[in-house]
């Protein structure tokens, strides 16, 4: 099991898994937690303390997972090197302008020789001085700055733990889920290994007894290692630490790892391919000979507690060698997995001899169907089905990329429930949690190499990107989430050979037709992805001409093409209702192009850049692209996004003060019509807008937003009412499907202000009480109406935070569109935590309650 995870401790629960998730959704009203592989601790990424561990439910030596996230210490040397300053990332208008490429042949050095060096210099030195007691995931520091930019911690952080590996049968070892970047470990004084690349796990062999690890994490700029561009001209930031969930993974000395997928899939039958390698750790045994292996494989496919499918079958290896057993069972009128109805088997695959079993992997695997064609667009079981997605940096303000899996949840979540079907993990592999989360609620997925706009042609950079490819697929292969496989380093372009070679060896890893990789296809002659991501032409075209009998993927839109770098797409709630509006308005004229004729199908569907707003080395404050901003707050494009889904909803895009001039009041719903009231007098009542398609107009300068038109391609076009003058007092906008009511909306003029509220933004996941998990807890500013003092973007609130919890960055913020946001983190221990804020003499509480 990766990355999401319930705590269940005892063996008796575990046939029971698919009931239980499925309570806890009931229960929680939220979508059920997913499992797989090996057995492991807490939702929360960390076991309670002195928490039984969850075991297979069998005698004999059980393989076993559990948390090791607690009981580091951490000690920081800041580089003496670190960059001084930003470079440039984007300038002018150009799509070209938007590109810093680099390409060099550059060999390195000894990266083993310079870390042991730099161990043997440093430790010494620190060893007996003050370190942090961490619990994992930790960046090496907590930034002070919003956007830290080259300013972020660079540098060498060391963690330290002393453990104790039980003596029970079990070959034990550590995987980390990531450091960021090169993590060179030492156990018990000797060096161990080096791994490097900040986004995928690497495992450390540990032995019996006590034992002291000793990780020496380094992320100063590195052209070895994929993404291989330097922090300074990097388009997002790396952060820092061991930022990702460490586990303790007991093995039996012979184990088995599992991989699913599917063939002939239809709503009256499916078969599911299960291949299960035998294979005895030759790193962790220490080079133990067998003679000769032979075992069964034992395939169960259930639905909850019942069996839908058994098979047995025999596995056989030659000394130490790994072999495959390949079993194919049909299941008949399967539950296939969807975005709309994301369910999910368990399937367990148990290792036994002599009868009896000694080892079990459990997943969650979802049955689907995938096809692309340029006749007939993206093909979901059967059935044409319209990619609807964004983009997301796996960060946030001030503690970086150190998510716990509940705040990837709620990230997920959000994006859910903006109407997205579609996520692309911009521009590296995320956190385990990640996939768990988009398998469970329906959230379809393209899973990207680490890359951006670097590539170096050197023997070692290559061979990294090619081990990349090959990661990825393994580790990611059983989610059904991922439908794309972006197996090309992000806007690098390197040369066309390379870019054949690299989807070469992801099918490779994955057989059959149901592996789909994607990539760039920009200044290419030939390039062989299963889908090619559009290119584009200035002004704006977005061709796939490359691969002429694919299908073609817009992978990114809504940003740079409307002005560059000082693209009108820009926004946030300080820079003003009509900056917010030009927003949307980009998002949906581009949007409403590509599923229009011109594109579609060929071009199977498209991907907002981006939905959260993020960091760049080179950028003072936020890039402010998103459809929310960094603290999670949404945009009107939110909203217009969120119109394009079936649940019935109203959205009055206006804030409703005098700085209101226009005449014009846009309201994104999916209502059949709108009526648009004042003060109670009804003013007009509305069709969705269909104008024509048009030109967006001027490039740089916004175009002709909200013309009535450019909608004719959408779900639900947005309803644009004009002549309505600005008066003081309350909009309120009333959606009706066949004449009945189903969603109403109320913007009120904003008054003297008169209180706060305070919002801590949970998305139906409680603060988890284990020392990492965060959540955004918003301060508004009203009247006695409740109406937010929406023109407030000076006014300073004070916040305090007492209890179980603490402030992860700066306790006072300012106003924006008149709210604040600070970030709080839990305590290892179960609790309550009071929030205080004040701002304009005006006092406010918040209790909150960890679990």
């Amino acid at each position: 099991m990766q990355g999401f995870r319930f705590f269940l401790p005892g063996a008796s629960l575990v046939l029971a898994l698919g009931v239980l998730a499925a309570a806890a959704q009931r229960a929680a009203g939220q979508p059920a937690a997913p499992s797989g592989g090996a057995s492991r601790a807490a939702l929360s990424g960390s076991a309670p303390s002195g928490g039984a561990p969850r075991v297979a439910p069998f005698g004999g030596v059980p393989r076993l997972e559990v948390s090791f996230d607690r009981g580091w210490e951490r000690y920081a040397i800041d580089s003496p090197n670190a960059p001084a300053g930003a470079g440039r990332v984007r300038q002018g208008t150009a799509f070209t302008g938007q590109f810093t490429d680099e390409h060099v042949a550059a060999a390195g050095s000894d990266e083993i020789s310079s870390a042991t060096r730099g161990f043997n210099r440093e430790y010494p030195l620190i060893r007996g001085a003050y370190w942090t007691r961490v619990t994992l995931p930790a960046s090496a520091r907590d930034e002070s700055e919003l956007n830290p930019g080259p300013r972020q911690f660079v540098g060498i952080c060391y963690y330290r733990k002393r453990f104790r590996v039980p003596t029970d049968g079990r070959e034990y070892s550590l995987r980390f889920d990531a450091a960021m970047q090169v993590a060179s470990v030492w156990v018990n004084g000797r060096f161990v290994l080096q791994h490097q690349g900040g986004y995928l796990p690497f495992t450390v062999p540990v032995f019996r007894g006590d034992s002291v690890i000793v990780v020496r994490v380094d992320n100063r700029n590195n052209n070895q290692t994929p993404p291989g561009k330097s922090l300074e001209r990097l388009g997002f930031l790396y952060w820092s630490g061991i930022y990702r969930n460490v586990w303790l993974v007991g093995l039996p000395p012979r184990h088995i790892d599992v991989f699913a997928r599917y063939e002939e899939v239809s709503d009256s039958s499916a078969t599911v391919v299960v291949r299960t390698t035998a294979t005895d750790d030759v790193q962790i045994l220490a080079m133990r000979a067998w003679a000769r292996h032979k075992a069964d494989a034992r395939v169960r496919l259930m639905a909850g507690t019942r069996i839908r499918q058994m098979l047995d079958g025999q596995i056989m290896a030659e000394g130490d060698a790994t072999d495959s057993l390949v079993q194919r069972f049909t299941v008949v009128h399967p539950h296939l997995w969807s975005p709309e109805d994301p369910h999910l088997y368990t399937l367990r695959t148990q290792l036994l001899s002599g009868g009896r079993v000694i080892d079990e992997e459990v997943h969650r695997i979802g049955i689907r169907s995938l096809a692309f064609s340029r006749a007939h667009g993206f093909v979901l079981n059967g059935r044409p089905y319209r990619i609807v997605g964004t983009n997301r940096h796996q960060d946030h303000p001030y503690i970086g990329n150190a998510l716990s899996a509940a705040a990837n949840y709620r990230d997920l979540k959000r994006i859910k429930d903006a109407g997205m079907n579609f996520v692309r993990l911009a521009h590296y592999p995320q956190d385990p949690s990640v996939y768990e989360v988009c398998d469970s609620i329906g959230l379809m997925v393209a899973d990207p190499i680490p890359g951006w706009q670097f590539f170096n042609n050197s023997e070692r950079f290559r061979s990294r990107v090619f081990r990349d490819i090959r990661e990825t697929v393994r580790r990611d292969r059983n989610h059904p989430c991922v439908i794309m496989w972006e197996m090309s380093l992000n806007e690098s372009y390197p040369p066309d050979s390379f870019r054949i070679a690299s989807a070469r060896v992801a099918h490779e890893e994955y057989p059959g037709d149901q592996f789909f990789t994607s990539g760039d296809t920009y200044g290419a002659q030939h390039t062989a992805w299963d889908v090619p991501y559009n290119s584009w032409e200035d002004p704006f075209g977005r061709p796939q001409d490359v691969q002429p009998l694919q299908p073609g993927f817009v992978r990114e839109y809504g940003h740079y093409e409307f002005g560059g770098a000082e693209s009108t797409t820009n926004a946030n709630a300080s820079t003003g209702e009509a900056s917010l509006l030009h927003n949307a308005w980009n998002v949906q004229w581009e949007h409403n192009l590509l599923r229009g004729p011109s594109y579609y199908p060929w071009t199977v569907g498209d991907a907002n850049w981006a939905f959260y707003d993020g960091f760049e080395a080179p950028t003072k404050g936020t890039t402010d692209w998103g459809v929310m901003d960094v603290f999670r707050l949404p945009k009107f494009s939110y909203y217009f996004f969120q119109s394009q889904a079936a649940r019935p909803m109203v959205y009055i895009a206006n804030w409703w003060t005098p700085f209101d001039t226009s005449g014009k009041v846009v309201i994104y719903s999916n209502a059949d019509s709108v009526a648009l009231y004042r003060d109670g007098t009804l003013l007009a009542v509305r069709s969705p807008d269909d104008g024509p398609d048009s030109g967006y107009g001027d490039w740089d300068h916004g175009g002709n937003p909200f013309d009535g038109g450019n909608a004719r391609h959408l779900a639900h076009p947005p309803f644009t009412f004009t002549g309505i003058r600005f008066t003081p007092g309350a909009l309120k906008a009333v959606g009706y499907r066949h004449g009945v009511p189903v969603a109403f909306d109320v913007r009120r003029t904003p008054g003297v202000p008169a209180r706060l509220t305070l919002d801590a933004d949970l998305q139906g996941m409680p603060l988890q009480a284990n020392g990492v998990d965060v959540v955004f807890v918003h301060a508004s500013l009203v009247d006695s109406a409740g109406a937010v003092e929406v023109l407030d973007n000076a006014t300073e609130v004070a916040f305090s935070v007492s209890g179980e919890g603490v402030a992860a960055g700066p306790s006072t913020a300012p106003l924006r569109g008149g709210v604040a946001t600070i970030l709080v983190r839990s305590t290892g221990r179960v609790g309550t935590i009071r929030i205080n804020a004040v701002c304009k003499g005006i006092h406010k509480s918040l209790i909150l309650q960890t679990q």
